[in-house]
């Protein structure tokens, strides 16, 4: 999901060139959120694990599932695959209208549970692969688990970005996050790469890899309410 943001703008001074420019930038980030603000680098490090263990999962996993593990006819598989994309999308949508209309009534220290519900919503996913043997079934749940969870993180994205704009100094809100976006969007191909291997791995049982996933998002989730309860 795309989100605009609405940086303040201050011309400075420049000298050097680009390259200079932006290692110097980088550095003066890097050196806020280490000494200034470490929660926000913890923030930081929950967006990565998010990206690397759940929603690298779900970009994995979805079409993996539907159109190799259900046995579905190829149109149908393609075309349910198509309908699952778009409730990811509508979660999406779902989740940044709510952001809006919930804003006052999110507090930075309840985000913690944004997370847990979206690390919940995966093992009703592992389960249905176990305990139903319909594949309508387990598509309905695969589909309607991963809209939810889109709702929750889109939800917790928008409070982050907007945590950590309050948090930091007008002259720094685009270097920081700049440097933010580049880490977290690091993860996500990584995340990729691991979770085609382990579903490779665990042909046939799925259901594990599904498993894994939800167990280190629900640890991660844990962390994130521990650190934002405390700040």
């Amino acid at each position: 999901m795309e989100i605009f943001i609405q940086i303040p703008f201050q011309k400075q001074g420049s000298d050097g060139g680009i390259l200079k420019l932006a290692k110097a930038d980088f550095a003066e980030s890097i050196r806020f959120i280490r000494k200034e603000k470490p929660v926000i680098g913890k923030a930081l490090l929950v967006v990565c694990g998010i990206n690397l263990f759940l929603a690298a999962m779900i970009i994995v996993a979805l079409p993996y599932l539907i159109t190799e593990v259900l046995k579905l006819e190829a149109s149908q598989a393609n075309r349910l695959y198509g309908f699952a994309e778009g409730a990811l999308a509508a979660g999406g949508l779902a989740g940044g209208i709510c952001a809006g209309i919930f804003a006052n009534k999110m507090a930075i220290h309840k985000s913690g549970k944004l997370v847990i519900a979206c690390a919940v919503c995966v093992f009703p996913m592992s389960a249905a692969l176990i305990l139903f043997s319909s594949e309508m079934i387990n598509y309905a749940v695969i589909t309607v688990c991963c809209f939810i969870i889109m709702v929750f993180s889109t939800i917790f994205t928008v409070q982050m970005m907007s945590f950590i704009q309050v948090e930091t100094p007008q002259n720094l809100i685009g270097k920081v996050i700049a440097v933010i976006l580049i880490v977290s969007m690091c993860a996500q191909p990584l995340g990729n790469a691991f979770y085609g291997i382990l579903f490779e791995i665990c042909k046939g049982c799925e259901y594990v890899v599904i498993l894994f996933s939800g167990i280190v998002s629900l640890i991660i989730a844990i962390k994130t309410r521990n650190i934002f309860e405390r700040f």
